[in-house]
């Protein structure tokens, strides 16, 4: 990191990689930063917590550290919520990764400097593909969510941001039963819109509503058949009447 010589401490910094154009504003911040600190040769480091006055490390005072880092909005309701729902690990892996925006949607492999043909979202081909327009406001999927809307005769608008339409997902009159089948519908339209996208960009499928809608109905099915106590309904029965299966 660096030598002492006749004048001093001297940083000498060396980067494992050449720096994108992005990052060049945070090195030279960084270096800055480091160019006012001059270690002293004959002086022992030692630790110190600045977290606490006494500047000794604790437990509480870390975990405490951590919480008022933390927004005021936590969405720690909601993956509570999740991880009680029984459905495959799989799909609730996949939805946790959604709730973080963590799938590789174009948005994000950008910004972690992937270079892509086009940033556009593969349904529309009119927006840059996030997880907010992807799944919940691009205008080829919105009638996916209008439908469910029509099965819980509710008139809404429904948030674009991953947690917060989860958790609009739950009804303050419904039964536990009705809001975790909700979020499974949820899970199983998400998932559904997932794949769809990942067939069109890697296997040039075509964009279809209606195989959409029947995946999202299917799936939904079979993790309720799979993981549901005393679920006995048959498919055929089940799908045809959907505003019942919500009640």
């Amino acid at each position: 990191m660096g030598i002492f010589g006749e004048n001093g401490w001297e940083w000498k910094f060396s980067w494992r990689r050449h720096l994108f154009d992005s990052e060049l504003g945070e090195a030279t911040a960084f270096i800055d930063q480091t160019s006012a600190i001059s270690p002293v040769a004959d002086l022992k480091d030692d630790w110190v917590w600045g977290a606490q006055p006494t500047e000794m490390f604790s437990t509480n005072s870390a975990y405490n550290c951590l919480r008022s880092e933390q927004p005021l909005h936590q969405p720690n309701s909601g993956f509570r919520q999740l991880w009680e729902i029984k459905i495959p690990p799989a799909a609730l892996s996949f939805a946790w990764r959604l709730l973080w925006d963590r799938l590789p949607s174009k948005d994000n492999l950008i910004s972690r400097q992937i270079v892509l043909q086009n940033d556009l979202c593969p349904f529309c081909q009119s927006q840059v593909e996030s997880a907010s327009h992807l799944f919940f406001t691009c205008y080829k999927v919105m009638p996916l969510w209008w439908e469910f809307n029509s099965w819980v005769k509710e008139d809404r608008v429904l948030h674009s941001k991953p947690m917060d339409n989860f958790l609009q997902h739950c009804s303050l009159a419904g039964s536990r039963n009705s809001n975790r089948r909700r979020k499974i519908w949820w899970i199983a339209a998400t998932k559904s819109i997932w794949s769809l996208r990942n067939d069109m960009v890697f296997n040039n499928q075509s964009f279809d509503i209606s195989k959409l809608m029947d995946r999202s109905i299917y799936l939904t099915w079979s993790w309720l058949r799979g993981w549901e106590k005393d679920f006995t309904v048959p498919f055929h029965q089940w799908s045809s009447y959907m505003s019942l299966s919500f009640i």
